[in-house]
């Protein structure tokens, strides 16, 4: 039982998906301790959005899984994230953390050009 799915390339509202790189970072951000915790004491709705969506990977390795008789998942109801990615051999999400690097690595490289270009200009 998942609350979102994610996967694939594209976003859509009919039926509702967002992108395997968009929903691995929220999959990775919903994850975290302090988050599960918020999301444990809120109610309803917000209950809801505060859950991390899972993988379409992550799904269908679960079913698969079930189909197959596997111990991780055979005869069980896997409700929610945890319990489904649990039931698999995905890797985790790693979405944020790699959004992170890329911001990091591509500031870097800002810098480096900005400092060339304001260099050259001074030789001018």
């Amino acid at each position: 039982q998942a609350d979102l799915i994610y996967g694939g390339d594209s976003f859509g509202l009919f039926p509702p998906r967002v992108t395997y790189e968009y929903g691995s970072g929220i999959e990775q951000l919903l994850s975290l301790g302090l988050i599960k915790v918020i999301a444990d004491i809120t109610p309803g709705l917000i209950k809801v959005a505060l859950r991390p969506p899972v993988s379409v990977d992550s799904v269908a390795s679960a079913c698969a899984a079930a189909a197959l008789g596997k111990e991780a998942a055979n005869g069980k109801v896997l409700d929610g994230t945890e319990a489904i990615n649990g039931a698999t051999d995905q890797p985790d999400a790693t979405g944020l953390s790699e959004a992170f690097e890329w911001t990091k690595d591509n500031t870097i490289k800002f810098y480096n050009w900005a400092k060339e270009k304001i260099e050259e200009s001074k030789k001018d």
